[in-house]
């Protein structure tokens, strides 16, 4: 029975057909990267993207924008497109995710 191999990266980042040990360098690099401790005020690492509460907020800010919409410009939501409202639900959402990002949740 043959020994497997074990990888030493995730992923061939030079696309060469390998997994070799530039790319485990690569991928070493962007373990550090997100890991090393930024020294920030908040202590917060922004690697990983914005925090659960914050995606929590950005959701619900994505509803309570497209009301304000649909209020502002007095339209009827059982006359819109359910495609529609799921559009702009997931627009947005990252836009409240894109300001949660910038301010630091």
């Amino acid at each position: 029975m043959k020994k497997r191999r074990k990888k030493n990266g995730i992923r061939d980042w030079n696309n060469d057909g390998k997994i070799d040990s530039q790319d485990s360098f690569i991928d070493y690099q962007i373990y550090q990267n997100c890991t090393k401790n930024n020294n920030t005020a908040s202590g917060s690492n922004h690697c990983g993207g914005i925090s659960t509460f914050g995606a929590i907020l950005s959701v619900i800010a994505g509803l309570v924008l497209q009301a304000i919409l649909y209020t502002v410009l007095d339209i009827d939501v059982d006359h819109v497109p359910v495609i529609v409202i799921i559009v702009l639900w997931v627009l947005f959402s990252t836009l409240a995710a894109v300001v949660a990002d910038k301010v630091g949740l």
